[in-house]
């Protein structure tokens, strides 16, 4: 497997900080190179190439390029500082996590950096689904718990497919009006440009709760009905062959054609127990939908919880 191999040209201390952070957090999508002397990376380049260079120009002057380096991303004291030169900037005094996922953002949106051979080897990924034809019944709260308790265990990841964002927790100091989240909006604008490097948009936009990982909601519910199916198929194959996750939970929060198709898709539904007549009659419209849709064997792999419990 074939990974973005990243260097960082930075004084020793904070070179250290960063390789450790790597090394302890494995990464499946960078090989980390680390150098503390425009020579020493002068010599390796020679005859290596380097996707990427992550550069503090505070301890050389000059910015070492060369056609074996592809890309050259700063190091910034300065959040948010344009360094007049044309470079992407990163602010170097952050946590190396959020370096890391600038990083793979970055590379994902530049077309100069080519589609790598990334994959995993884990055993194969099971794909469930959390839906509920009628409201009130905690799916999202219960796809949380579900999502943790298989972490414990197992590379778990939760999707949410919901209209609106409930997660407040994520803001920044609070603040719960925020005007953007960086969730499944991206990751659907992303597939629209059909983009090759979705495994780095993903780990770029995945944050990390209990015990398992997650993608944020839609920013705007209409991205959820932009959804294609061709875009789906890509989502579930990126996810099963490129990422690390064996439990992938999908919190589906709306119903059209393609909704219906990645319930079908997973290997599990799992759906809320009705405990009166309303929502009995609600889940039974539901089996009747799948009838006619002519999703036998969906209806198959229903199993039905008490969510409330």
């Amino acid at each position: 497997m074939k990974k973005l191999l990243l260097a960082v040209l930075a004084e020793e201390v904070y070179a250290k900080r960063f390789a450790d952070y790597i090394n302890h957090h494995k990464n499946n999508f960078i090989e980390l190179m680390i150098f503390t002397t425009v020579r020493s990376l002068s010599d390796y380049i020679k005859n290596s190439i380097i996707d990427i260079l992550l550069f503090d120009n505070i301890i050389a002057e000059h910015i070492p390029e060369d056609k074996n380096i592809h890309k050259i991303i700063i190091l910034s004291e300065g959040e948010g500082v344009k360094e007049g030169n044309g470079y992407p900037v990163i602010f170097k005094f952050q946590s190396a996590d959020m370096i890391v996922k600038e990083i793979l953002n970055d590379a994902a949106e530049d077309d100069k950096i080519k589609k790598l051979s990334v994959g995993c080897i884990h055993m194969q990924t099971e794909f469930i689904a959390v839906f509920s034809p009628f409201g009130g019944a905690g799916v999202t709260g219960f796809a949380q718990n579900m999502s943790s308790s298989m972490g414990i265990s197992k590379p778990t990841l939760y999707i949410n497919l919901e209209v609106f964002d409930g997660f407040a927790e994520f803001a920044d100091e609070g603040d719960t009006d925020r005007r953007y989240i960086r969730g499944m909006s991206e990751v659907v604008f992303y597939m629209k440009q059909n983009k090759d490097k979705l495994a780095f948009k993903l780990e770029s936009v995945i944050k990390k709760a209990d015990n398992y990982s997650m993608i944020l909601p839609v920013e705007d519910y209409r991205d959820l009905y932009s959804i294609k199916y061709k875009d789906i198929m890509l989502l579930i194959g990126v996810l099963s062959d490129e990422m690390p996750y064996e439990k992938v939970v999908f919190d589906i929060g709306y119903i059209n054609d393609v909704s219906l198709k990645l319930m079908n898709m997973c290997d599990r539904l799992i759906m809320p127990k009705p405990i009166n007549t309303v929502q009995q009659n609600k889940y039974n419209a539901f089996i009747r939908l799948l009838m006619r849709e002519k999703l036998d064997r969906l209806k198959d792999k229903i199993r039905l919880v008490n969510m409330q419990e």
